[in-house]
């Protein structure tokens, strides 16, 4: 396990459209992340799947998060796969202790000691990552903010959480800790941004407030989909499924050749894989020419 892998949610419990909500809050990139809007949901679990292969180094800080949010008796679980390894993940709350336990002991996931959030608002306001969307990102500052305001404005019952999120995460401290030193901190412009940003979230009242007047549902409505591999031109489909999730899964492949063309994006991503397949077969070459002669993959 390494950079990235294929994460899978599952939540039991009595409260199945908080625990979706939440994980839309507390889970960086959200949307972006997991399908919420064809996951299925009944009255006692939530199954979120990851609409590609994500390098998500704060996942086990995010569900352990969620969890302290949630009551007494329900769980949440996780399955972590790269194709090389895997892992099973229980997130439970026991006399107010989250319980976190792993199936996989040997387990060489990135793991960040950190929830995800602070980190990404520090990549979206940074002057080493910085860069100007095209559109409303959730990723971005402005976007986060609209897209809590969009979820959570008519919600009384989570307002609570949602101010003691918001409060937590705006911390222009906490935010620069993701700085390597002085030069690399956000500008001070940002800060005083981020500082009036977290007054709207001192109180519940304030919070309730500022919420209601900056909704509009008409801005990061929607989650991303799974593409799948069948969607894919034949020659990628040849490759090993955990190929193909080590390259970012379908959709990135199927963003790469509509950005770049066919052409290109043949040659880049027969370059990648060929090379993971080779480090992956390093101690069974036969096994590698095996897979080469039948056309496995290709060029």
């Amino acid at each position: 396990m390494g950079w990235s892998g294929d994460f899978q949610i599952r939540y039991h419990g009595k409260h199945p459209k908080e625990f979706k909500k939440l994980s839309k809050m507390v889970i960086p990139n959200s949307i972006l992340r997991f399908d919420f809007d064809n996951c299925p949901t009944t009255d006692e679990s939530v199954e979120l799947s990851c609409t590609r292969s994500l390098s998500w180094y704060s996942a086990d800080q995010d569900l352990k998060k969620i969890m302290s949010y949630l009551p007494e008796g329900e769980n949440i679980s996780m399955q972590v796969d790269d194709g090389l390894d895997y892992e099973e993940i229980e997130i439970r709350k026991l006399n107010g202790q989250i319980l976190f336990s792993n199936s996989n002991d040997d387990s060489e996931r990135y793991i960040s000691n950190e929830i995800g959030v602070p980190e990404m608002l520090y990549v979206a306001l940074s002057p080493r990552y910085y860069y100007e969307p095209e559109k409303v990102d959730i990723c971005s500052l402005e976007g986060y903010i609209q897209f809590i305001a969009n979820t959570f404005a008519d919600d009384q019952q989570l307002m609570p959480i949602v101010q003691n999120f918001m409060y937590e995460v705006l911390d222009k401290d906490r935010i620069n800790s993701f700085a390597y030193d002085e030069d690399d901190k956000v500008s001070q412009e940002d800060c005083d941004k981020l500082d009036q940003l977290r007054n709207n979230f001192a109180t519940l009242e304030s919070t309730s407030q500022f919420l209601s007047e900056h909704k509009k549902e008409t801005l990061l409505s929607g989650s991303d989909k799974k593409q799948s591999v069948d969607d894919l031109p034949d020659w990628i489909q040849q490759y090993p499924e955990s190929v193909i999730n080590s390259l970012g899964g379908a959709n990135l492949l199927k963003q790469l050749i509509e950005t770049k063309g066919e052409a290109e994006a043949r040659s880049v991503i027969g370059l990648l894989a060929n090379g993971i397949m080779k480090e992956r077969s390093m101690n069974d070459e036969d096994n590698y020419d095996n897979i080469q002669s039948s056309g496995g993959f290709r060029r």
